[in-house]
């Protein structure tokens, strides 16, 4: 005599419902004499079934796996990514391709002064696109292995700023005021400044990008807690209610018809969280969009 076989089956519902998979079972237990089935679903299907069916017991479970469940949602938020990803690489790969094919041949083609310029500016830019989104992952990847390391030292957080102006003043076409405020000769904090150069230069290439005319001004001032507050207003288009909560999730973007990963703000948040410090968006700011982080003056590990 063989021995019996006892089988759990999922009859919580699926693509077909349960109707069809207590079908199924019954057929099995039918074909098979020593088949014992545990029938794991909603108490409406399984207990009428075991009611009536000596070799079937059931499991009530009465909670289902959404799509709209968290781990539902990360697994299409990374499909999302790296469909959006494919296409964020081909766009200035092409470019940079097109181009350099272009300029390669410029003799048969013809080119003037003018338009060699033009191609080289254009390759230019798109490498320094995709550079940016190369570092972006690398970036996220080496924050989720726990595999980031700062460099942290003593900085003058007033000299950064200037610079990180200067540098996106001499790195891009501005079409608006680009100011820095502030009424410090000086403030020191321990910093890397690396790393603090790249949440600023994020939020204020953010703000010039979304900005067609008005200013952009970042700010620098010592809070009451003794935190260095930094700050990027501008007059753009401002962010939507709905998407402020959303803005430093990964994956999220500003537009979706603008180039991006939308992971830069999320790195953000991970940079000024790691040195101890918040960042956020001024819901209160109307006149386009206001972001705000702090730093401690004094670094402190976050790490356990």
């Amino acid at each position: 005599m063989a021995e019996p076989v006892t089988i759990a089956v999922d009859v919580m519902g699926g693509d077909r419902g349960p109707a069809v998979v207590l079908r199924g079972a019954l057929q099995a237990l039918e074909a098979d004499p020593d088949l014992r089935l545990t029938l794991v679903g909603p108490a409406e299907e399984v207990e009428p079934f075991a009611a009536v069916h000596d070799r079937a017991t059931a499991q009530v479970a009465t909670e289902v796996i959404e799509m709209a469940e968290p781990p539902v949602n990360a697994i299409r938020k990374k499909n999302m990514f790296l469909s959006n990803m494919s296409h964020e690489v081909r766009t200035p790969l092409n470019a940079i391709v097109g181009f350099s094919t272009l300029l390669a041949s410029e003799e048969d083609m013809g080119m003037d002064d003018d338009s060699r310029k033009q191609a080289c500016e254009i390759i230019r830019v798109n490498s320094h696109q995709l550079l940016k989104l190369i570092n972006d992952i690398l970036d996220l990847s080496d924050f989720e292995e726990d595999n980031i390391h700062f460099n942290i030292k003593e900085h003058d957080a007033v000299k950064i700023c200037n610079e990180v102006i200067e540098t996106i003043r001499a790195s891009y076409k501005l079409n608006v005021r680009l100011e820095f405020e502030t009424a410090l000769a000086s403030l020191k904090l321990e910093t890397d400044d690396s790393r603090l150069r790249q949440v600023l230069i994020n939020l204020l290439v953010n703000a010039v990008k979304f900005t067609k005319e008005g200013s952009v001004v970042l700010k620098l001032e010592k809070a009451n807690d003794g935190t260095a507050l930094f700050s990027v207003a501008d007059t753009g288009c401002g962010i939507p209610k709905e998407k402020q909560k959303l803005i430093f999730e990964r994956f999220e973007k500003l537009n979706e018809f603008v180039q991006g990963t939308g992971l830069g703000l999320s790195i953000c948040r991970l940079i000024v969280t790691f040195v101890g410090g918040k960042i956020w968006i001024d819901g209160d700011y109307t006149r386009g969009a206001r972001f705000c982080f702090t730093h401690p003056l004094k670094y402190k590990s976050t790490l356990l």
